[in-house]
């Protein structure tokens, strides 16, 4: 039996490419060498048309990963695609599972498409910083429409095959029989005397002002802060509708090999990878068992607590929300109405979803009620004290074998576990706010938390669409860990003389979507003023907090109260730069003793920046991550770090370590401070010649 993943056969006179290369029938060599081979002869022989097709759960689902950043072997994709189009025979696709990037350039290089109605289609090569290469931005617009195709390939994100019909990218909806179908459609279109129909020869049917696009490219510049490759689609769409199809191709070649050789693509493939290899703990067998979870409490209905049942009711997991006073219960349940009110209205999810998903929690003031379930997740108030009692009390109450979770931001997972009788049952599972929209959950492995126990919450973690990293025990993790660094320079940064605005825009310039002051409005500036006096440290008397902790007890709290780091709009939360703030700084520095100085954009960058990467460094030397990639994937997904630069770890190999440390013995011997003592993992790899990534 051959093992080669294209094969070729006649049925009747219907010729038959069968493509097999699982698990996603990518576009190897192997596969794009025999397509082309099976072009050869399905023109040589009988064949009236030709179906193309592929075995096992999808079409073809994109490019071969493994051939990433390696020579292309002829054929390439567009000497693919071009013997398509140019078939003499009519060639049909027949779409199911996924048809995504190089896949659904195939398919529309094909005369006719058919598909099954769960099919997905969808060009989402914008997401590793890269577009279309094999005619994508071409043909879709002479398929679909301007505004369709430009929504489709700057959005990335895939249309059922319902829509693409309606929208004219599928022309035949088949029923449960992929094959048989599809064959009855083509032997149809051979009985009508179909004719090929090259998709590079249509003609757009729209023909948009020239600002229009310039409209478009200002409508989408918040989601796509930064990234080259919008903006070259959009060039190339314009394109498709005033040139040939050769002409256009040519330019798309070459925009996207621009777009391939950047540094932005380089991180966003970092980042590809990276999410995946989260799931991959260095000490835990893929293969270990998991626990059953069919049912879940979470303990509190506040916001993090509701928008904790909320990940689970989505998924379809039945959880039942725990509360001390009925008036709590009432109060966070309709929250949750409320917030699927908001997404339905959004067109996020159609009222009937939105109802299936509430009826999938229930609230309760009794823990007896939770005895029997699989999954309890605390989500009280951020005190040691209160978390011991609730888990002292889960102990007592919940079944042998459930997982007790603690969505603790900051504390000792080990102290909360050693409450109870169970401590290898015990997880932390750090949600990140608003724990129904952020991707991020750090799954915190306590010292005796079992193998399956951590298993079990990481493939939890994926089932309610959520991005796990584990993480071991210190205080803030991963994440608040570095953070805690970060806003202390931030904070020093101010009393040194830059201004708030001067260090939010700087970050924001350089990728951020909020620098870290306008974060602290909007987050609240009292969430870390109670977990400083929490800590023991009495307000005002650190200078790097003095100036927080006096804005809260002047009530500017951030955005909830109108006034923080800077002033707010009441109606439209516009940021407002405020006198009384630059005052307030002013003298806070004299109250220190601190200088003040011009501060230059480069340094509020290294010093925010490279914060970070410091504290990382001594992170991974203390194994409380398991790799530098899962750092940037906790800064990606957790704190709005751009993705295009690959996140903290990945931007400091870009530097290099040698500048890494250079900068930092600067740093230290500019402002005396210890905290730029370069980590020692980074002196190591220096001296080594070795980099942060040769640890993933």
């Amino acid at each position: 039996m051959s093992n080669d993943p294209v094969s070729y056969e006649l049925a009747g006179d219907i010729g038959i490419i069968r493509i097999a290369n699982p698990p996603v029938n990518a576009l190897s060599h192997a596969v794009r060498a025999g397509i082309a081979d099976a072009l050869a002869k399905a023109a040589a022989d009988a064949s009236a048309a030709v179906l193309l097709l592929c075995t096992g759960r999808t079409f073809i689902a994109g490019a071969d990963i493994t051939e990433f950043g390696k020579p292309m072997q002829d054929p390439s994709l567009p000497e693919v695609i071009t013997l398509l189009e140019s078939h003499p025979q009519p060639v049909v696709a027949a779409l199911h599972g996924t048809a995504l990037g190089g896949g659904l350039e195939v398919a529309m290089a094909a005369h006719y498409r058919c598909a099954v109605p769960s099919a997905k289609l969808g060009l989402p090569e914008v997401k590793l910083g890269l577009l279309p290469g094999a005619g994508g931005t071409q043909r879709l617009p002479r398929l679909v429409g301007v505004r369709k195709a430009l929504d489709m390939i700057t959005g990335g994100a895939p249309i059922s095959a319902t829509q693409a019909q309606a929208d004219g990218l599928v022309d035949e909806l088949l029923g449960d029989d992929l094959e048989s179908d599809a064959l009855a459609y083509t032997r149809g279109l051979v009985a009508a005397g179909a004719r090929p129909r090259p998709t590079g020869q249509l003609q757009v049917n729209e023909a948009p002002p020239p600002e229009f696009y310039e409209d478009y490219l200002a409508g989408i510049a918040r989601r796509t802060r930064g990234l080259i490759a919008p903006g070259f689609i959009i060039e190339l769409v314009e394109l498709a509708c005033n040139s040939d199809i050769a002409t256009g191709q040519a330019k798309e070649r070459e925009r996207f090999l621009e777009c391939r050789n950047s540094p932005q693509s380089g991180a966003l493939r970092h980042v590809f990878f990276a999410e995946r290899a989260t799931g991959k703990l260095p000490d835990i067998p893929p293969d270990t068992p998991v626990r059953d979870v069919s049912s879940v409490a979470v303990i509190g209905a506040g916001t993090m607590g509701g928008g904790i049942a909320m990940c689970f009711a989505n998924a379809g997991i039945p959880v039942t929300i725990v509360e001390m006073q009925q008036e709590n219960l009432e109060r966070g349940l309709g929250v949750v109405r409320r917030n699927y009110e908001t997404s339905v209205k959004r067109g996020r999810f159609s009222q009937a979803q939105a109802d299936g998903f509430l009826a999938n929690l229930s609230g309760t003031l009794d823990y007896a009620d939770i005895a029997d379930a699989d999954v309890v997740i605390e989500a009280v108030f951020e005190s040691m004290e209160v978390k011991k009692i609730v888990f002292g009390q889960l102990d007592a109450t919940c079944k042998p074998g459930a997982i007790l979770a603690t969505n603790t931001s900051y504390l000792d997972v080990d102290e909360i576990a050693a409450v109870t009788n169970r401590p290898q049952d015990v997880i932390g599972a750090h949600f990140f706010s608003p724990a129904n929209v952020m991707k991020l959950l750090e799954v915190v492995r306590a010292e005796k938390t079992a193998p399956d126990v951590v298993q079990t919450f990481m493939k939890l973690a994926r089932k309610i669409g959520k991005i796990p990293v584990a993480v071991g025990v210190c205080h803030g993790f991963v994440g608040n860990r570095m953070l805690k660094g970060y806003g202390r320079q931030a904070q020093l940064l101010l009393l040194e003389g830059a201004t708030p605005q001067q260090i939010d825009s700087a970050m924001e310039k350089w990728g951020l979507a909020m620098g870290p002051l306008a974060v602290g409005d909007l987050a609240g500036l009292d969430i870390g003023y109670r977990s400083r006096r929490d800590q023991g440290i009495e307000p005002r008397a650190v200078k790097e907090f003095a100036l927080a902790d006096t804005l809260v007890e002047m009530e500017r709290l951030g955005q909830k109260s109108g006034a923080g780091y800077y002033s707010y709009d009441p109606d439209t939360r516009k940021r407002e730069n405020d006198d009384t703030v630059q005052q307030l700084i002013e003298s806070v520095a004299e109250q220190f003793g601190v200088t003040r100085r011009e501060i230059g954009e480069q340094e509020i960058l290294d010093r925010l920046l490279l914060a970070l990467v410091n504290e990382g460094a001594n992170i991974l030397e203390e194994g409380i991550a398991a790799r530098p990639s899962d750092i940037d994937i906790v800064y990606l997904n957790g704190y709005g770090f751009p993705a295009w630069r690959g996140g903290p770890m990945y931007y400091a190999d870009t530097l290099g370590l040698a500048e890494v440390v250079s900068r930092m013995e600067a740093l230290k011997e500019a402002t005396g401070d210890d905290c730029w003592e370069p980590a020692a993992l980074l002196q190591k790899l220096l001296a080594e010649g070795s980099t942060l990534g040769s640890l993933n």
